[in-house]
C-alpha cells in the first residue's frame, strides 16, 4: 500500500491554531511567543490579574549584609509573615532559600478566569514576585531558588524542624 502523505494529520501547531483562544475562542491566538495559546487581548488581561494579585504580596527587608539579605513575605490577607527568603550572593550566582509557612493557602488558585485552563497558584506567583523584586535588584543573572514548607508557622516555633 503506497504512503499517503498529508492524508488529514495536521502538526500540533496547526491544530492549536484551528482551536483558538483558550478563554474567547477567537481564531487569532499569538501569546505567549513560542507556545501561542491565547489571542493578544485574552494574554494581556491574564498578565494584567496575574500582577494585581502579585501586588498582594509583600517582600519586607529584614536583614542586610554586604552579600546577603533576609527577606519576610507578607501577603495582604494576613497580619503575620507567610515565609521568608534568603538570599546570598557569591559573587557569580544567587543562591536563594525560601520558606514558606502553613500559615498561608499556597496551593489554592490564585485567581480564577472564566474558561482558562491553565490558572496558576500562589506558590507560583510568589516566585514571579522574588524574581522581579529580589533577583533583578541583585543584578539578575544565574540564580538558584530551593524551597521548603515549614511544620510550623512562626521561625520561633521551628525548634530545627521544617
Amino acid at each position: 500500500m503506497p504512503v499517503k502523505y498529508n492524508s488529514g494529520v495536521m502538526s500540533r501547531k496547526s491544530i492549536g491554531n484551528k482551536k483558538g483562544c483558550a478563554l474567547c475562542g477567537a481564531k487569532e491566538i499569538s501569546e505567549p511567543r513560542g507556545e501561542e495559546r491565547y489571542c493578544r487581548d485574552c494574554w494581556d488581561k491574564k498578565i494584567a490579574v496575574e500582577e494585581i494579585v502579585a501586588r498582594e504580596f509583600a517582600l519586607k527587608r529584614y536583614i542586610r549584609a554586604h552579600s546577603a539579605e533576609k527577606y519576610l513575605v507578607y501577603h495582604s490577607t494576613q497580619k503575620r509573615p507567610i515565609g521568608q527568603i534568603i538570599v546570598v550572593d557569591d559573587g557569580y550566582d544567587l543562591f536563594l532559600t525560601m520558606t514558606i509557612y502553613p500559615n498561608f493557602a499556597w496551593d489554592d488558585p490564585a485567581y480564577h478566569l472564566e474558561g482558562d485552563p491553565e490558572g496558576r497558584t500562589f506558590a507560583e506567583l510568589l516566585v514571579d514576585v522574588v524574581a522581579t523584586e529580589v533577583i533583578e535588584p541583585w543584578g539578575g543573572g544565574k540564580w538558584h531558588l530551593e524551597v521548603f514548607r515549614s511544620t510550623a508557622a512562626e521561625p520561633e516555633d521551628w525548634n530545627g524542624e521544617m
